[in-house]
């Protein structure tokens, strides 16, 4: 997810991907309407590769969950429509490419990740913390 304020006349994004925390999602989503979310590509994968197995559909999801470029997203997208045409119908049912994948990412939170990796780190640090609710959390990380 990503979060803009304003501090002393300068913007500052913050960029939050919940894996699976659809309430978190939600609470976000009510308190900051236009905050954008990704999805985190690494559970995307699992779920995909659920619904077509095979090496060459799990290389093709990675190139186009990857692509810094319309050109190389749209060739992977042309490929995978090619081996499985379900897919690229899964992958259109992901809503926003913005979501997933990196050439449609919003260039102002200064972060290209799509995975959680970091998240799953900081979620470790936060340890009880992650049983409270989002404002007390936010407090307590602030």
């Amino acid at each position: 997810m990503a979060l803009k304020e304003i501090h002393g006349g300068h913007d500052i994004s913050y960029s939050f991907l919940p894996a699976y925390y659809e309430a978190i999602d939600k609470a976000c989503s009510e308190l900051w309407p236009g905050m954008g979310r990704r999805y985190c590509t690494k559970h995307l994968s699992v779920n995909f590769k659920k619904m077509f197995p095979g090496p060459k559909m799990w290389q093709l999801f990675w190139l186009a969950a990857g692509a810094y470029s319309d050109f190389t997203f749209e060739k992977a997208i042309k490929q995978i429509n090619k081996h499985k045409p379900g897919a690229r119908l899964w992958l259109a049912n992901l809503g926003e490419q913005e979501r997933w994948s990196k050439h449609k990412f919003n260039p102002n939170l200064k972060s290209d990740v799509n995975k959680t990796n970091f998240v799953e780190s900081f979620n470790s640090t936060l340890k009880i913390g992650r049983t409270r609710p989002v404002l007390t959390l936010l407090e307590d990380i602030t």
